[in-house]
């Protein structure tokens, strides 16, 4: 159901494609899967697994906007009684139902947020996590799942958070550069900052900031030297478990994308504003903000 031939949204949807076709069995793992969970939950203001199912359990019909290769829409399919559709406009969606295509109540369908195939108002639970921020525009994308949520309806996004002036330098420049880069020469790239995020990481030291730096929007705190250069100069991403395949897979989604858009804490609360949403649960931490909305 993917009708968008714009050249933004081939390159992006080409790049999710190349990226679950080589590692999807690593981002499937039971390891991935529960450190993804737990994540999932402490952003979303859910305090169990448990409490997370039980506001499932009064959902009927749940989308999943950017399911990936599935793991989140096993997770929404809790309620047998519900009817879980997971879209996602790349190709890993054929991943997802080779994993999770025998769970009863869930639906995979290749499609475009922008051009979602279902009515209006239709919904009582969407969720687009780590998703919107890479469509054409996440203000269009946030407005067009709202048009799809039932009244009482709740719609559940995370989306990149705007970081320092240092940070957002490197990432625009870099990124004007790799996003024209073939897969190949993208992924070379993705495997140095991932080797540079390993090397870094191995040196387990910390920093202390004495007081706040706010023209360059750094804390004052204790700092792992890794995680301080990541979040303050440059993506280089390694994964708490050391697995390196992993972590190029990570550093290409954001490198290789056309569309990676970052935003304010008011942008987002703009958005739910402007739509008709009751903001439930807002969230914002390094790496982005995580919001609850409801539908007035």
């Amino acid at each position: 159901m993917i009708v968008d031939k714009s050249s933004g949204f081939s390159v992006t949807e080409k790049a999710f494609s190349k990226k679950w076709s080589k590692y999807y069995t690593d981002f499937q793992s039971k390891k991935w899967y529960d450190f993804t969970e737990k994540w999932f939950l402490e952003r979303f203001g859910w305090k169990n697994v448990s409490e997370f199912n039980k506001f499932l359990s009064s959902k009927k019909f749940i989308l999943d906007a950017g399911t990936g290769i599935g793991n989140s829409a096993k997770r929404f399919s809790a309620n047998p009684k519900s009817q879980v559709f997971a879209i996602d406009a790349s190709d890993s969606i054929f991943f997802a139902q080779k994993k999770y295509g025998s769970i009863p109540n869930v639906h995979f369908i290749q499609a475009d947020i922008l051009q979602l195939p279902f009515k209006k108002n239709f919904f009582d639970f969407i969720c687009s996590d780590q998703v919107l921020h890479h469509t054409k525009s996440t203000r269009l994308a946030f407005k067009k799942l709202v048009n799809h949520l039932k009244k009482k309806g709740v719609l559940s996004v995370y989306v990149y958070r705007k970081k320092g002036p240092l940070r957002e330098f490197a990432d625009d420049f870099i990124r004007e550069k790799t996003t024209r880069m073939s897969e190949k020469d993208c992924l070379r790239f993705s495997e140095d900052m991932s080797m540079l995020g390993r090397e870094l990481s191995k040196l387990k030291k910390t920093i202390s900031i004495k007081r706040d730096i706010p023209i360059l929007n750094i804390k004052a705190g204790k700092y792992d030297v890794q995680r301080f250069f990541y979040w303050n100069f440059i993506k280089c991403f390694w994964d708490q478990e050391n697995d390196f395949k992993r972590s190029v897979g990570v550093n290409f989604d954001w490198y290789f994308p056309k569309f990676a858009w970052r935003h304010t804490p008011d942008e987002v609360k703009k958005w739910h504003k402007q739509f008709g949403l009751n903001i439930i649960h807002f969230q914002e931490i390094e790496s982005g903000i995580s919001t609850n909305g409801m539908k007035k």
